[in-house]
């Protein structure tokens, strides 16, 4: 398989100070994983140290097998993509507006849309299954729809990494099912290699073939449901929050 990403004795925190034991995993072409773990574990700080936003407190990340720190900032956005639970409030936006914003790294100076730039797209909106929207306002979607157009905008980009942060928040359960099965399908079909972090333990261990889960100053585990539950790791990292009555999964 090809190696997509890997850290080496990876710490991540702020300030110098490290909030897990030193991390050691990789991705690897087609890879869906899910990062897991209680708030405040560092699931966000991972994220942002991954993409290169907050430096590493030591280790080493690479991408390619390039040094993050060797890429220029420019260079990111042909790398990876981000979906965020942040959305684009303005009352104008339209659908087509969010997503073409996603070729922008790959068009050139005059930064105009060609023929090729709108049919991937259009493609983008069939793949994700909401092209009828196109030319929908932004803010009148629902919830589902929006992150659909996220997606949608971050395949455009057309980067072989996407990371998604929380990518099923505020969705009903339907909505949850029909976003892992989306991104199953970008990973067969589009080669995507994607990590996203989510709080619902019960949508996960049911439909998720690989995970990460964290917990605090706990080391992150990498393996199948099956195998994190079998080996206790589930109980060891979520039963002591759950019994506070602090609900991280809610």
């Amino acid at each position: 398989m090809k190696e997509v990403l890997h850290t080496e004795n990876l710490s991540i925190g702020y300030k110098g100070k490290p909030l897990l034991p030193d991390i050691n995993v990789s991705l690897n072409e087609g890879d869906i994983v899910a990062l897991a773990g209680p708030n405040g574990a560092g699931k966000t700080t991972l994220f942002k140290t991954l993409c290169g936003s907050i430096k590493p407190v030591r280790g080493r990340i690479t991408l390619f097998g390039k040094d993050l720190n060797e890429y220029a900032a420019t260079e990111h956005a042909s790398l990876f993509s981000l979906v965020l639970t942040e959305k684009p409030d303005d009352l104008f936006l339209k659908v087509a507006d969010i997503v073409a914003a996603g070729r922008y790294p790959q068009l050139g100076l005059m930064a105009r849309l060609g023929e090729t730039d709108k049919r991937i797209i259009k493609e983008a909106l069939q793949t994700v299954g909401i092209k009828h929207l196109i030319d929908r306002n932004f803010i009148s979607l629902s919830d589902g729809e929006k992150q659909k157009v996220m997606i949608a905008k971050s395949i455009v980009q057309d980067t072989p990494l996407i990371f998604m942060d929380e990518p099923a928040a505020f969705l009903d359960y339907p909505s949850k099912l029909e976003l892992i099965n989306l991104m199953v399908k970008l990973s067969r079909e589009h080669k995507k290699t994607i990590l996203f972090s989510s709080h619902d333990l019960d949508l996960l261990l049911r439909y998720c073939d690989k995970m990460w889960i964290v917990g605090h100053d706990m080391p992150l585990k990498e393996g199948t449901p099956k195998q994190l539950v079998e080996q206790g790791l589930i109980d060891a990292y979520f039963k002591p929050i759950i019994a506070k009555n602090e609900f991280p999964f809610m």
